[in-house]
């Protein structure tokens, strides 16, 4: 009898054992894919600076010249290639452009551009970095106004 109960505690364990381990054995193979790199771009506030009223030209005449800086970090070594921008303007237009021509230093987008406001009192820039690979960042906006004698 008591050969009897130490088989069934024996038995028992071993099937707890068995559980255990299946559960732990799935458990990997549902576990997200460890050979997929998690990347990610993060553009954190867009600031501007004022770099001259009506110093630079526009097809529509002198306007002000701002330039832009976006503080980034990225989950991985990232090269930002390209900034998408949308740009409004306080009468409700806008456009869409792709930029190329700006720098990077240590994890901060630089750009410039000029605009002129002629009726608009503001401009909106919306910015989203996007990286050779495809990998976009969230979009980082900031607004500009009219600024003092400013065409």
């Amino acid at each position: 009898m008591e050969t009897k109960k130490k088989l069934e505690k024996t038995v028992t364990r071993t099937f707890q054992a068995i559980a255990v381990t299946t559960m732990l054995l799935l458990n990997l193979n549902c576990s997200k894919n460890d050979d997929e790199p998690n990347t990610s771009i993060e553009a954190k506030t867009q600031t501007f600076t004022l770099n001259g009223v009506n110093n630079c030209s526009t097809s529509s005449g002198d306007g002000s010249t701002f330039v832009m800086k976006i503080p980034y970090s990225a989950t991985t070594e990232t090269a930002i290639s390209r900034l998408r921008i949308k740009t409004v303007v306080s009468d409700g237009g806008g456009d869409e452009s792709v930029n190329t021509k700006f720098t990077d230093e240590n994890n901060t987008i630089i750009w410039a551009t000029c605009f002129r406001f002629g009726s608009q009192d503001w401009v909106e820039y919306e910015v989203v970095l996007e990286a050779d690979d495809g990998l976009k960042s969230n979009p980082s906006k900031v607004r500009v106004n009219k600024p003092n004698g400013a065409n």
